[in-house]
C-alpha cells in the first residue's frame, strides 16, 4: 500500500526524512513496509516542498520509478532545505496506471495533498463528484486516480486555492469533503468501505485524517512526534522533546526512527490540525454512511 511522510517545522533536510532514518520511507518502506499486508510501494513517488523566501506555492518532483532506485531524488534530497515537506511512495490500485500524473503528492496553488488508502465505489462515484466540481477544482485533476479525485472535492470548497488559504479554511473544506462525499456514496448506494488516511498543508499549517468507514477494522495506521527539533547525528534520528508548544511535527503512515516512544497514533477516525502558530488539535471525524450495510470483502488498502 502507499505510505507517506509530512513535516512541518525548523527547515531540515529531505534526506534526513526520506534516507538517513533506519526504517526511512526511501530506504526501508517502498520494499518492506511493515504495517501493511502490501510491502512493497514501488509505483511511483513524489516529493513537494516549500521555499518561503521565493514564493507561498510548492515546487514537486514526480516520477513513475521505484523510489529505491531513483538517484535524481536522492540527490535532490540532500539539496532541499524546507520547512514543510511532503513524500509519498506509491502502490497503484489494481486497474489504475502507473502515470507520473497517477503520483503523489498532488498540487494546486499553495496547496498540497496525498492520500494513503482506496476511495470504496470509486467508479460509481466519479462521474457524479466530476459535476460537483468548479472549473478551477475540475482543470487541477491530471490523472486517474481516485485520490486526485478526492484533492478535487476538497478544492471545491476553497475559495481561492491560488490566494492565501488559512488553516481554518482547510479544515472547513476538508469537513465539507466528508459531507459531499458522504451524500455522492448514498445517493448512488456504495457498499463498498473506504480508508481515507489524508494529508494537506498550504505551507505554513498542516491537517491529517485517519478514517475508514469500515466500523469491523482500524484504518491504515497513522502516526505523529512533534518536539522541539528534529535532528539526526549519522543514521540516529530523534525528535527532542519540548515541555510547551511543539516547533517540529512528523506525521507518517509507520514510524521511521528507532526511538520508538517518540511516536503517537493518530486516533481512529481522526482529524489531526496543526495550525499556523504550531497548536495542535483533533477532531472526530464521521458519515452517516458508516451506518449503511457494506459488502462484507474488505479490499487490499492501498
Amino acid at each position: 500500500m502507499c505510505r507517506f511522510v509530512a513535516y512541518i517545522g525548523p527547515p531540515i533536510l529531505a534526506s534526513d526524512l526520506l534516507y538517513t532514518p533506519k526504517f526511512s520511507l526511501i530506504t526501508a518502506q517502498t520494499m518492506n513496509a511493515g504495517e501493511m499486508s502490501v510491502a512493497v510501494n514501488g509505483d511511483g513517488f513524489g516529493i513537494g516542498w516549500y521555499d518561503p523566501a521565493l514564493d507561498n506555492e510548492p515546487c514537486v518532483f514526480r516520477s513513475i520509478k521505484p523510489a529505491w532506485s531513483d538517484s535524481n531524488l536522492k540527490q535532490l534530497s540532500r539539496k532541499i532545505h524546507s520547512p514543510c515537506i511532503f513524500a509519498h511512495v506509491r502502490a497503484a490500485s489494481p486497474g489504475l496506471s502507473v502515470d507520473e500524473v497517477n503520483s503523489h503528492p498532488f498540487w494546486c496553488g499553495q496547496l498540497m495533498f496525498m492520500h494513503n488508502g482506496v476511495l470504496g465505489g470509486f467508479k460509481a462515484l466519479r462521474r457524479k463528484l466530476l459535476r460537483l466540481l468548479n472549473d478551477t477544482a475540475y482543470d487541477a485533476i491530471q490523472g486517474s486516480t481516485d485520490s486526485e479525485h478526492l484533492f478535487g472535492l476538497f478544492l471545491n470548497n476553497i475559495n481561492d486555492p491560488f490566494g492565501k488559504v488559512t488553516c481554518e479554511e482547510m479544515v472547513f473544506a476538508l469537513t465539507k469533503m466528508f459531507e459531499d462525499l458522504n451524500t455522492l456514496m448514498i445517493d448512488s448506494d456504495v457498499r463498498q468501505h473506504s480508508y481515507l488516511n489524508l494529508a494537506v498543508t498550504n505551507g505554513t499549517s498542516l491537517v491529517s485524517v485517519r478514517y475508514t468507514t469500515n466500523p469491523n477494522v482500524q484504518p491504515a495506521t497513522l502516526y505523529y512526534m512533534h518536539g522541539k527539533e528534529y535532528h539526526c547525528h549519522g543514521d540516529i534520528c530523534v525528535m527532542e522533546p519540548t515541555y510547551g508548544k511543539p516547533s517540529a511535527i512528523v506525521v507518517a503512515s509507520e514510524p521511521f526512527t528507532s526511538r520508538r516512544s517518540d511516536w503517537m497514533k493518530v486516533e481512529r477516525n481522526s482529524m489531526m490540525i496543526v495550525d499556523e502558530t504550531m497548536r495542535m488539535h483533533f477532531r472526530h471525524v464521521e458519515m452517516d454512511v458508516e451506518k449503511l450495510e457494506f459488502e462484507s470483502i474488505t479490499p487490499e488498502i492501498r
